[in-house]
Order: structure tokens, then C-alpha cells, then sequence
């Protein structure tokens, strides 16, 4: 347990994560990936200070970006 509460307090894991959803993204065709990767690479900073509910917040704000869509009139 104390192997993940280090490497979760790493920058490095955020962005590792990021690029690893890129590359699946590249592999699948997803065309989201990119954004996904990038809320995931945005929230690193506050996530790896152990700032959850910042760093939350900013991946599910994110999240819901990629996927909601927009109305349209």
C-alpha cells in the first residue's frame, strides 16, 4: 500500500498514465484519447501534491468536456 500512496504523490505516474491512454488510444482508434490524456496530464500537479479534490474536480470537469455534447439550435 505504501508503494502506491508513493508513486501516486509522483507527477511522473500522472503523465505515465496520460501517455499510456494516448497509446491505447492510438492503437484503438479512440479519438477522445488525446483529451482524456491531456485532463489526466492537467490535473497531475494538484493530484501528485495530494490536492484530490482539486485535481478531481479538474478530471471529471474534463472528462464530462470530452464526452457531453453541445446543444445545438
Amino acid at each position: 500500500m505504501k508503494w502506491f500512496k508513493k508513486r501516486f504523490s509522483e507527477k511522473s505516474t500522472y503523465l505515465g498514465i496520460a501517455t499510456t491512454i494516448l497509446g491505447l488510444g492510438s492503437l484503438t482508434k479512440v479519438k477522445e484519447a488525446p483529451e482524456i490524456a491531456e485532463a489526466i496530464a492537467q490535473a497531475s500537479d494538484s493530484l501528485s501534491s495530494g490536492d484530490y479534490v482539486t485535481g478531481g474536480a479538474m478530471l471529471i470537469t474534463g472528462l464530462f468536456g470530452i464526452f457531453m455534447k453541445e446543444k445545438t439550435k
